[in-house]
C-alpha cells in the first residue's frame, strides 16, 4: 500500500493557486484586460514590498 500524504508546503501552494485562479476568473469575469490585470498584480507586489520595508525598517 502507498501512502499519498500531502505535506502542509504543498496544502499551502494548492490553496494559494485555488485562491488565484478563482480571483483572476472573478477578474476576467468583470471585464479585466489581461494589462490591467497585470498592472493590479503589480500594484499587490508593491504594497507586499512596502509592508516588508515598513517591518524591517520598525524592527531596527
Amino acid at each position: 500500500m502507498t501512502s499519498t500524504s500531502t505535506t502542509p508546503d504543498e496544502l499551502f501552494r494548492n490553496r494559494n493557486r485555488s485562491v488565484a485562479r478563482a480571483f483572476y476568473r472573478q477578474l476576467r469575469n468583470e471585464g479585466f484586460t489581461h494589462q490591467q490585470i497585470i498592472e493590479l498584480s503589480t500594484t499587490l507586489l508593491d504594497f507586499v514590498t512596502e509592508d516588508l520595508k515598513d517591518r524591517v525598517d520598525a524592527a531596527k
